[in-house]
């Protein structure tokens, strides 16, 4: 039996689509991986490079829309829009000019992993490969980036903590 909780309700209807077609597309990557491994087809360094090279662009994109990059509070406020607070239940825990941290509740991709029946081994796997995008992103960006709790790992959240890194002049 699974010891994954991933239940977070809303009534957005925008978050419920929005969730529904990630959950659509992380049963895309899990019926893929899934297909791979049974025919022993190493895949996790394909998935960790497009999640890398989707991170680069998705950087630049965030990055055009702040003024100072450097402030943390400028970037809690490019990751945290009304619809991705409602679809994966976000909540600041700290949002300060050097650090960013937040608690998701709940999580789409794991979401539609759950729905295909996948182990809760695999979707910690599933996990890792996507979360490679998050880490790539805080790289190109500047910034440390720490997940010291996972929904997929059976922790009651998400929580991710963004730093902004030490010059080491």
């Amino acid at each position: 039996m699974s010891k994954i909780k991933n239940e977070w309700p809303t009534e957005h209807k925008g978050a419920l689509l929005y969730r529904s077609a990630l959950a659509s597309s992380a049963q895309k990557s899990g019926l893929n991986a899934m297909g791979f491994e049974a025919k022993g087809i190493p895949y996790e360094e394909v998935y960790k490079e497009s999640s890398r090279q989707l991170a680069a662009q998705n950087a630049k994109t965030f990055g055009s829309r702040m003024e100072n990059k450097n402030d943390l509070r400028e970037w809690g406020k490019q990751m945290t829009p009304e619809l991705g607070r409602e679809a994966f239940g976000m909540e600041v825990k700290e949002c300060t000019e050097d650090c960013f941290a937040m608690d998701m509740h709940f999580c789409p991709h794991l979401k539609g992993w759950q729905q295909l029946g996948l182990s809760d081994e695999m979707c910690s796997k599933l996990c890792d490969l996507a979360m490679e995008g998050d880490f790539a992103m805080a790289r190109e960006m500047g910034y440390e980036l720490e997940n010291p709790m996972r929904l997929a790992d059976g922790d009651p959240v998400c929580r991710v903590i963004y730093r902004r890194k030490e010059n080491k002049d």
